[in-house]
């Protein structure tokens, strides 16, 4: 099929939605958290998104399988697009930092609220280095060692991981994000000064995103890196891609594959059930508005908050039909869901999905 006979015929809702199972879901069904990260250019670190994104899509996978994959030296938690943290492989988190690094003047603000200055965190840097050089080290023991009050430790270890001189750790514990911290490897700084020319850094992952994420718009890089619609437009025609449909670009290795896609649509469109986690990758990966968010049924299930983050999300194939969330009554956590929008069948299946999920994360489900 050719590209202006794929124009003729268009890219359906019907379409994209099973296009998007395809390359979001069914192609990491034997993926590694590595795998994963890769591609989406990052997980979004926050627990348990970290984890729950992964078994989200390899559905094969146990708990504990994701949280050594998650928790492994292989990759690290770091700062990356719209200031956000992000679980990446160590060969691909420098190249991300410095891509989307903002000047350290840019934080100051931070210490500021806190009695802090930029005199001040420079000062403290070489102390803050070595107290965190032999291994991760709790917040309060931190603070204590550099005589720090308040909300002072906190904002100072913020300024830090933004600096690209502490990591963040999680604890022991899989729901918390109470964080640990760590001096940055030498292998980390190494390849930050390998990674210097920031144009090339911001190219290099914006081909992967079309790569991993298209077909996507102009508006859709320019809302998931940060940038302006002017350096998205640059970008994209850096990369290569082919505009496949008007406003919707493609890199040429995924252009054939959605053509067949298109012109040989599955009979057999997938029912499979799937719990996405807030800021899960997919729901994170458009912007306000797209056509792969309407596909989707996103908006229509209340899948973003008023910030615009994605809210924890029930799939059913390639609908979005209700939303979830996990709850702790004491020491018991449990989940939840939102299914007003469902019919009575798809009410049942996800009712029945949702108890094997509920017992693979190790919680309660509240019906």
């Amino acid at each position: 099929m050719s590209s202006s006979k794929a124009q003729r015929v268009g890219l359906t809702n019907e379409s994209l939605a099973q296009w998007i199972v395809s390359e979001h879901f069914e192609r990491f069904s034997e993926a590694t958290v590595v795998d994963m990260a890769e591609a989406y250019v990052g997980l979004y670190s926050n627990r348990p998104t970290s984890w729950l994104a992964f078994l989200a899509r390899n559905q094969s996978s146990e708990l504990t399988t994701a949280i050594a994959m998650e928790t492994a030296p292989s990759v690290v938690r770091v700062p990356g697009m719209r200031r956000s943290k992000f679980l990446l492989p160590q060969s691909l988190a420098a190249t991300v930092f410095a891509a989307t690094r903002l000047a350290l003047i840019k934080h100051e603000w931070r210490l500021q609220e806190v009695g802090l200055t930029l005199a001040d965190y420079q000062k403290m840097l070489p102390e803050l280095i070595e107290i965190t050089s032999k291994g991760p080290v709790q917040l309060k023991d931190i603070g204590a060692a550099l005589g720090l009050i308040g909300s002072q430790a906190s904002i100072l270890t913020t300024v830090a991981t933004y600096d690209g001189a502490l990591i963040r750790v999680p604890s022991s514990n899989l729901w918390s994000n109470r964080w640990l911290y760590v001096a940055a490897a030498d292998e980390f700084l190494s390849a930050l000064e390998l990674n210097m020319d920031l144009e090339k850094c911001q190219q290099a992952i914006a081909d992967r995103y079309i790569e991993h994420y298209g077909p996507v718009s102009i508006d859709d890089l320019a809302w998931w890196l940060a940038v302006s619609k002017k350096t998205a437009r640059a970008l994209i025609a850096g990369s290569g891609a082919k505009e496949f449909l008007p406003g919707m670009w493609i890199s040429p290795t995924r252009q054939e594959r959605l053509e067949l896609h298109i012109s040989h649509p599955s009979k057999a469109p997938s029912t499979e059930v799937r719990f996405l986690p807030a800021w899960d990758p997919l729901l994170m990966g458009y912007s306000p508005g797209s056509q792969q968010r309407q596909c989707l049924g996103l908006d229509l299930i209340g899948g973003f908050d008023s910030a615009g983050n994605g809210r924890p999300v029930v799939m059913l194939g390639g609908q979005a039909v209700a939303t979830w969330k996990s709850s702790l009554s004491g020491s018991k956590r449990s989940i939840s869901l939102e299914h007003t929008h469902c019919s009575e069948n798809q009410r049942k299946v996800i009712e029945a999905a949702t108890s094997v999920w509920a017992e693979k994360i190790g919680v309660n489900y509240n019906r």
